[in-house]
């Protein structure tokens, strides 16, 4: 049976001189990446309502923890090559997790802030993935390596602008339903 450093340099090329504690966390960080990758564009695309969106929002957030653990750790292990991938793991984890207490909590403008939370956070996802394995991707292997860091914003931000105009131009129930008057008891003169 292989041992994990063995497992993944065939499943991560350039991966058969890493060491076993770092093997074991990216065995883990590949697919938890995988899943946040696809949960999030499925929460994206899914309708606002209970249901598709809520949940695999909750997968997203989990997953992205996870990323964010095993980019901690593997960042420890390897500070001057992946210290940047902490960062970026570092605040796409917290603008998951600011868009996701907006939701739960439901503070005054709760809705743009976790839009935009949500949103943010999988761009920075995608940026780190493509910063860390771009230079081995087809096509993106001929690209500069500003592409990496650029390419997901210049997609991602104006597709989170839409999704922000569409909010404002869309009310929810709490700003269809009518407001009382604080001063309904009082007599009028």
């Amino acid at each position: 049976m292989p041992d994990l450093a063995d497992l993944a340099a065939r499943l991560v090329p350039g991966a058969d001189h890493l060491s076993v504690p770092f093997a074991t966390m990216l065995l883990v960080h590949v697919p938890a990446g995988m899943t946040s990758v696809v949960t999030g564009a499925i929460a994206a695309a899914s309708p606002k309502r209970p249901g598709r969106h809520p949940r695999f929002g909750i997968v997203y957030l989990w997953a992205l923890g996870v990323v964010f653990v095993s980019a901690t750790g593997m960042a420890a292990l390897r500070w001057t090559e992946d210290r940047h991938l902490f960062v970026l793991g570092t605040v796409a984890f917290c603008l998951a997790s600011l868009g996701y207490a907006a939701r739960r909590v439901r503070w005054q403008g709760w809705k743009r802030v976790h839009i935009s939370g949500m949103g943010l956070s999988y761009v920075v996802l995608l940026t780190a993935f493509y910063v860390d394995n771009g230079p081995h991707l087809p096509v993106w292997d001929r690209l500069p390596a500003v592409a990496y860091w650029a390419l997901p914003s210049l997609v991602g931000l104006p597709l989170l602008a839409r999704a922000l105009r569409r909010h404002a131009r869309r009310p929810g129930l709490a700003e269809l339903a009518p407001r009382r008057s604080r001063t309904r008891d009082r007599p009028s003169l």
